[in-house]
């Protein structure tokens, strides 16, 4: 460790370079590294999530044990007048162990970040800018592509790894093994959501027309489920375990499985009431000015959480895949809003219509008696300033509801210039596009930004039971299908078979149902 201080930068990346102990997660570390756009970029947001987290603690505790809501009304302006002294010492018990707990956890954060991310981060700024000669600027604007290239002509002209336990390992090493190693453990879950060998229902969902795992999965529950799965399945260096692969192991491999989904789903209900008021201040503040400020953002939509599984390709790496997404999104949302809503246009015509007129009117009172607008009270303790946001955010809503006289229905040529991107249209689609079947199956791919933060918010309140009930039922299928669907590379290890693009090998590997 002296001597690999006493090293330049060039000499340090190229050290390391030639000691890689583990290839899969030395790429993922390059990979994650130039989407977070480089060592400072990645500082920086690091940084601000920690402020983010610090800062949503301190206003919750402040809002809830330091403001006296009952001398609001003889506060005469005052924030004094309502803020209760000391409040931070007067906590109660169950508030001072949630300040304990939190400033060790920031603690935590902390020394992690400056001991363990930093170290790392300094090592891949020294790989890119001495080893692949990318600088930071560079980094924002070059393509991946680019960098696979830099890292195999890399590998080219230093053949030998002396720590790599497969001499293959490195040898072998191309653009399709690159996207292979980055991919394992995604390519698994691909697969897993696209077979629906996840059984994510409960009983209570047939009663909240929840039927299906679109309906379910949240980013949220895909997050339990991913860290329920790699740290069982895949060992430290992110290759299949072994004992998956041996039938006979099935029964403990499930049994352990459970258990860890039933773990899983305790710590979540244990922490599920934090978690609710975190992530509902968080949605709060973020998107109270958004939507305040441009009402119409409201019937925005974006791809389900689910949908983004089942249009993902094998070894397409995140950005490739968002790119893809992100390119169809104003075509799809063309094919969604051009279906006729002649009653819903109608009414929405006559809120605008009345709405605006109440803004205009007290607008213009407004301007011609500024006193007025700010004085002058329409109902008890409400001015007119206040209905002018009212009626304002009405018509904004209302008015963006309606469609465009100029738009051209013609849902099949949307469909299919959205199709060109998302490569999903079921032969079932066929002749029927302009139907309200297809538009409801495509909607559910394609929801609204609001369902969706809804959905968020309670499925923190849901995935403990989906964990514990419905999941813990599924643990037979996983262990099969990981033994199933893996095959050997010489220089690679274990993969999911559909990484290989070899659909054909063995009648039993049914496509992928794209």
């Amino acid at each position: 460790k002296k001597k690999l201080r006493s090293l330049d930068p060039k000499e340090r990346a190229q050290w390391l370079w030639a000691n890689i102990e583990n290839l899969d997660v030395f790429l993922q570390d390059v990979y994650i590294y130039y989407l977070g756009n480089g060592f400072y970029s990645i500082i920086l947001s690091k940084l601000i999530d920690l402020l983010t987290l610090v800062f949503i603690f301190t206003i919750s505790i402040y809002l809830t044990s330091c403001i006296n809501y009952s001398n609001i009304s003889n506060s005469h302006n005052k924030l004094s007048n309502i803020q209760v002294d000391k409040c931070y010492s007067n906590l109660n018990f169950f508030k001072k162990i949630l300040v304990y707990f939190f400033s060790f956890f920031l603690v935590t954060r902390l020394f992690q970040f400056f001991f363990i991310d930093l170290k790392k981060l300094n090592e891949l700024n020294c790989f890119y800018k001495h080893l692949l000669l990318i600088n930071e600027d560079e980094l924002q604007t070059i393509s991946w592509q680019l960098i696979v290239k830099k890292i195999i002509l890399l590998k080219n002209q230093n053949a030998i790894i002396s720590n790599v336990s497969d001499s293959k390992a490195k040898s072998r090493l191309d653009a399709h093994d690159i996207a292979n190693r980055i991919m394992r453990k995604e390519n698994y879950l691909i697969a897993l959501y696209n077979k629906n060998i996840l059984d994510l229902k409960l009983p209570l969902f047939k009663y909240l027309n929840l039927n299906d795992t679109n309906s379910i999965l949240t980013k949220t529950l895909e997050w339990n489920i991913s860290l329920c799965l790699f740290g069982f399945v895949f060992n430290e260096k992110g290759q299949l375990r072994s004992n998956f692969l041996k039938e006979s192991h099935k029964s403990i491999l499930s049994d352990q499985l459970k258990k860890r989904f039933l773990l899983a789903g305790f710590l979540n209900l244990f922490f599920s009431p934090l978690l609710v008021l975190y992530f509902l201040l968080l949605y709060f503040f973020r998107y109270f000015n958004e939507y305040k400020s441009n009402p119409s953002l409201i019937s925005s939509r974006q791809y389900t959480p689910y949908s983004e599984w089942k249009l993902r390709e094998f070894n397409e790496l995140y950005h490739l895949f968002q790119r893809r997404l992100n390119l169809s999104v104003p075509e799809a949302t063309k094919y969604i809003d051009q279906f006729p809503k002649d009653k819903t246009n109608q009414f929405m015509k006559f809120v605008s219509f009345v709405s605006g007129s109440f803004a205009a009117i007290l607008g213009i009172l407004a301007i011609f008696d500024p006193e007025l607008g700010i004085n002058f009270e329409i109902t008890e303790g409400r001015t007119a300033l206040f209905y002018i946001g009212v009626f304002g955010t009405i018509w904004a809503i209302s008015h963006n509801s309606i469609p465009e006289d100029t738009i051209v229905f013609d849902p099949e040529a949307s469909l299919r210039y959205v199709a060109q991107f998302t490569h999903h249209l079921p032969k079932e689609w066929d002749h029927r596009f302009h139907t309200n079947e297809v538009k409801a199956e495509f909607s559910s791919l394609f929801e609204m930004k609001i369902v969706l933060l809804i959905k968020e918010l309670t499925s923190i309140i849901l995935t403990p039971f989906i964990l514990m009930f419905a999941l813990t039922k599924s643990t037979d299928k996983i262990i099969d299908f990981f033994r199933e669907f893996s095959v050997h590379i010489n220089g690679l290890g274990y993969i999911c078979t559909f990484a290989m693009f070899d659909f054909d090998k063995e009648k039993n590997l049914a496509t992928d149902p794209k």
